[in-house]
């Protein structure tokens, strides 16, 4: 049954014998709700026998009293002993899951968020988590206790009369049914509602970013009648979903009544041949309510059940993806960074094509060639950011396939041309390099970046937040805040990734400076499209089509090379 639960709602182990927990004590809570009907057939006994002149237990109304007390403190004692194991359990369990998404997240490849849309991922974390903690807590564990504590019952209600029982039992199979054969159209529904949901939450974050472009093109009302169209089919597959599950709901519900009256009906008859007392036929009146009950319970979550499929295979997709693992300790005798007959393709697009070339400890090797050439993604694949097809990529002795990424970070600054800030201070901006820094150290990093000089003039100096990706800071102030971060770590390998393409002069220069404090003995891999940038850098590899077109350095290539003297006249240097 564990392993059942697991696999059916992807779960934990620790959350499905939990859910087993809850599943138990929710029977006997349903169990519980008999109790009502068997004092009143105690009173009835009694009193109806004194009439008959059958003489039985002799209770008096404080004896009922007492019995309706005692059965109102074991209802509630069970009813919160259930609720721990129920709402309690779910909840941690929705905690642990989102927890768990967020660990295969973070040992997921880069590759696997290229395919996904990001704010679909926010959705399955939020939102589908709710929803799963609330399906969960709400219908789930039910419906197994409701199977269970109904079967006994209707054992019980057989052994004691088989045709009442039969009069009473024969509607909650026909009203399950008719959930069952509502359930494709229903989820077919749910899964229309899911998509259209998902588009309207892309389409407000789409537009919420390019909120800039949208103004400047005053296309503000078109943009925001073409939302509200998305949120108008959103709404009425919504709508829709509803008014399907409230119909199939309502018909099962109306044939589950039936049994009443089947059951009023066919004890009548057998009342009237002298097949039954009154008193049975009452007692099975009373039980026959109390058992649709919970079956009522169950068909009104049916619609929830049916969502909860589309839930569990968005989280089941995470949960299954194959994550990148590996040793937690890396034997590195030097940083030189290896690449050996490397290949590398986004689905069956090939992007780097049988690379091989060394970048040394203590020297600067250049990355150059024409966009889509394969240059970020090879010092991507050198961080496995991304595992690469076919080949190695070795630092000193160790192949990086074999290293738990987290660890293999670890020995790697990167600095991005885009570069990404939160909205927080300066300092804890900084700080991401090395998160137990001290103040003197964050801002030993911010001179050797250039750029203690604006952050002292800014209202609270280091502390001071700078919005939303660093929106109150100037283009160049954000790339230097990022290569103090950088500084701030001081790690053997760096990765340079176009960091002074989109800067002015006067920035350029000075984030050329930091950057030459930043890489003294380090491993240097640095990408620039702007060729007088890396003309002095020991090694410059020359890529073409995610091929090496030739290697050497800006001499060997300016007499070797005829493309790096194409390239050369193209940015106009001689």
């Amino acid at each position: 049954m564990i392993s059942y639960f697991m696999k059916r709602y992807a779960m934990s182990e620790k959350g499905a014998i939990n859910l087993k927990k809850a599943i138990f004590s929710h029977i006997f809570v349903n169990l519980t709700k008999l109790f009502a009907p068997m004092i009143a057939f105690m009173f009835l006994f009694q009193y109806i026998g004194i009439l008959k002149g059958i003489e039985s237990y002799n209770f008096t109304p404080l004896h009922y009293v007492i019995l309706i007390i005692v059965m109102m403190i074991v209802m509630f004692l069970v009813a919160r002993w259930d609720y721990v194991r129920l709402y309690t359990n779910v909840y941690n369990e929705s905690a642990n899951s989102r927890i768990d998404l967020a660990e295969r997240l973070k040992k997921l490849p880069l590759s696997y968020f290229g395919k996904r849309d990001l704010t679909d991922l926010a959705e399955t974390m939020m939102n589908d988590m709710t929803l799963y903690e609330t399906i969960f807590s709400h219908a789930v564990p039910q419906i197994y206790a409701t199977t269970v504590s109904t079967s006994v019952i209707a054992l019980m209600l057989i052994i004691y009369n088989p045709k009442l029982a039969f009069a009473a039992l024969w509607v909650i199979p026909v009203s399950l049914l008719i959930i069952f054969l509502s359930k494709k159209s229903q989820k077919k529904i749910v899964q229309s509602w899911i998509d259209d949901n998902r588009k309207v939450f892309d389409d407000l974050q789409e537009k919420i970013e390019q909120i800039e472009q949208i103004k400047s093109y005053n296309l503000e009302e078109r943009m925001l009648n073409d939302f509200f169209t998305k949120l108008n089919m959103s709404t009425k597959q919504k709508t829709k979903g509803e008014a399907a599950a409230g119909i199939f709901t309502g018909i099962a519900t109306a044939v589950l009544k039936l049994g009443i009256i089947s059951v009023a009906v066919i004890g009548v008859n057998m009342l009237m041949a002298g097949e039954i007392s009154v008193l049975v036929y009452i007692t099975f009146l009373m039980l026959t309510t109390s058992i649709y009950l919970p079956i009522e319970g169950i068909i009104t979550f049916m619609s929830m059940i049916i969502m909860l499929d589309a839930v569990v295979g968005r989280i089941k997709e995470i949960k299954t993806m194959p994550i990148q693992e590996g040793k937690k300790h890396m034997e590195i005798k030097n940083y030189d960074i290896e690449f050996k007959d490397v290949y590398f393709g986004y689905d069956n697009y090939s992007v780097i094509n049988g690379v091989s070339f060394i970048a040394k400890q203590g020297e600067i090797t250049a990355l150059i060639g024409s966009s889509g050439s394969g240059k970020t993604t090879l010092t991507k694949l050198a961080a496995r950011f991304w595992d690469i097809d076919r080949g190695k990529i070795l630092i000193g002795t160790e192949d990086i396939s074999k290293v738990e990424p987290e660890t293999l970070l670890k020995n790697f600054s990167i600095v991005f041309q885009d570069v990404i800030l939160f909205n927080s201070s300066i300092k804890d901006n900084i700080k991401i390099g090395k998160k137990d820094a001290t103040d003197d150290e964050i801002v030993r990093a911010a001179k050797i970046a250039r750029c203690y000089d604006f952050i002292n003039k800014m209202p609270e100096g280091i502390d001071t937040i700078i919005g939303e990706n660093g929106q109150r800071l100037s283009g160049g102030e954000r790339q230097r805040i990022s290569i103090a971060r950088a500084v701030l770590k001081d790690a053997p390998i760096i990765l340079l990734d176009e960091a002074t393409a989109s800067l002015d002069v006067e920035n350029e220069s000075l984030i050329q400076e930091a950057l030459s404090e930043l890489i003294k003995e380090k491993t240097v891999i640095v990408i620039a499209h702007r060729l007088r940038t890396i003309r002095n850098a020991n090694k410059i590899v020359l890529l073409n089509a995610g091929k090496i077109e030739a290697i050497g350095t800006d001499s060997e290539l300016c007499k070797s090379s005829e493309f790096y003297r194409a390239m050369l006249e193209i940015s106009n240097i001689r």
